[in-house]
């Protein structure tokens, strides 16, 4: 397991680009940075992400997770960034290993605008899973043939 030790990143950045490693794991409250607004962990070989990895990322804006291993995505994980400031606007989780979406995952961030999923294997996308996003640019979704799928983007 390669993981990021969070005593080396400086607590003041306000953007941290942290691509092109063999770091598989991210642990609970690596990233307790109040100040960030863009993190970059794209091109890396995650596989595994702590429930609480972007606990206090009170301004983060754009979490780009793109090219990774992930398979799997924690329900609480997108939650606890957005539980007292509502600013993440940019995810991207395209070109990973995630083939199911459970009920639930995108329910608690309602300020996403950009949200990309394409090139994972999604083979299940859970029931009722449901998208409120306000406002919303873009949705990108790659669905592969034969997905069995149930869901709902709801704009309010």
């Amino acid at each position: 397991m390669v993981y990021i030790n969070p005593i080396v990143i400086p607590t003041s950045a306000d953007e941290i680009h942290i691509n092109g490693n063999p770091i598989t794991t991210i642990l609970d409250k690596t990233f307790a940075l109040k100040r960030c607004r863009k993190l970059s962990l794209g091109y890396n070989q995650l596989q595994f992400l702590g429930p609480l990895a972007f606990q206090d990322m009170f301004f983060l804006e754009s979490l780009l997770l793109n090219d990774n291993l992930i398979a799997e995505l924690p329900n609480e994980v997108f939650e606890m960034i957005n539980v007292q400031h509502q600013r993440l606007t940019h995810l991207y989780l395209q070109n990973n290993r995630l083939a199911s979406l459970s009920s639930g995952l995108f329910s608690k961030v309602t300020t996403i605008r950009y949200l990309n999923l394409q090139g994972n294997p999604l083979m299940v996308i859970g029931e009722e899973l449901t998208l409120e996003l306000e406002p919303i640019d873009t949705v990108l979704i790659s669905i592969p043939e034969g997905t069995l799928y149930n869901f709902t983007i709801s704009i309010k």
